[in-house]
């Protein structure tokens, strides 16, 4: 059994250390902490979320920025005189020239009843078959190349795997005979600038936008643009409509 003088001892220990002003300020400063701790949990969650909410809120920022830029694109497209056109969107790179933004321009004419042509170049992506959910499934059986029909009537699709598949096709023939029975024809060009035939698309088309990040990249792609008799309408800086 434990010895009755150490209880003894221990009790008159206890009370003494309650009479001293430490053991108190010990008390709160040990619930001070708990109550810091807890607030900081219950506070730090919302601004995660509102961490989230900043990131979804930027993107369709961007988003609102490559629509105003199709609309405002789209305008000018529509604002010229004349007879078929074949339009290039040339970019320096991938990240340069969303696809989205000439897809919207397109579903735009298409909609405004101008008879269009897609031809997309992006040979690494295949990005406007995807977008048009146009997969190699539908393509598989194709034996000659023809422009496939998408789900927005007035608009038709040259999907990239095209070239990769069939490659003695040359964009200028291509571009030529389209003329004849579309009204716009336009090309996804999104790394023109390293592409090996670059001269060749650049001289297919009568008009053309730049898409650029670097102005040492836009500097190339005028010179070939001016070289090659395609117009310049538009550059764009895809860091303005990333801001």
């Amino acid at each position: 059994m434990m010895d009755v003088g150490f209880i003894v001892l221990f009790i008159d220990w206890a009370e003494g250390i309650l009479e001293t002003p430490y053991f108190y300020v010990a008390v709160g400063v040990f619930f001070t902490g708990i109550l810091f701790f807890t607030l900081w949990h219950l506070l730090g969650k919302p601004n995660q979320a509102s961490d989230s909410h900043s990131g979804k809120t930027h993107q369709r920022v961007i988003e609102e920025h490559y629509s105003q830029c199709a609309a405002e694109i789209t305008r000018k497209i529509r604002s010229m005189n004349g007879k078929n056109k074949v339009i290039l969107f040339a970019g320096a790179s991938l990240e340069t020239l969303p696809v989205t933004i000439p897809i919207k321009i397109a579903i735009a004419l298409a909609q405004s009843d101008y008879k269009c042509l897609f031809i997309d170049l992006d040979t690494r992506r295949n990005a406007a078959a995807k977008a048009f959910e146009l997969n190699s499934n539908t393509t598989a059986g194709i034996i000659t190349p023809y422009p496939l029909q998408t789900v927005i009537r007035n608009l038709l699709l040259w999907p990239a795997e095209f070239f990769v598949r069939f490659s003695q096709i040359n964009i200028r023939i291509v571009t030529q005979a389209a003329k004849k029975h579309y009204n716009i024809v336009l090309i996804n060009a999104p790394y023109l600038d390293g592409h090996p035939d670059r001269k060749l698309i650049a001289s297919s088309a009568d008009y053309g936008l730049i898409f650029y990040n670097k102005h040492a990249q836009l500097g190339r792609l005028k010179a070939i643009f001016s070289e090659n008799d395609c117009r310049l309408i538009q550059s764009q800086s895809i860091n303005e409509l990333n801001r």
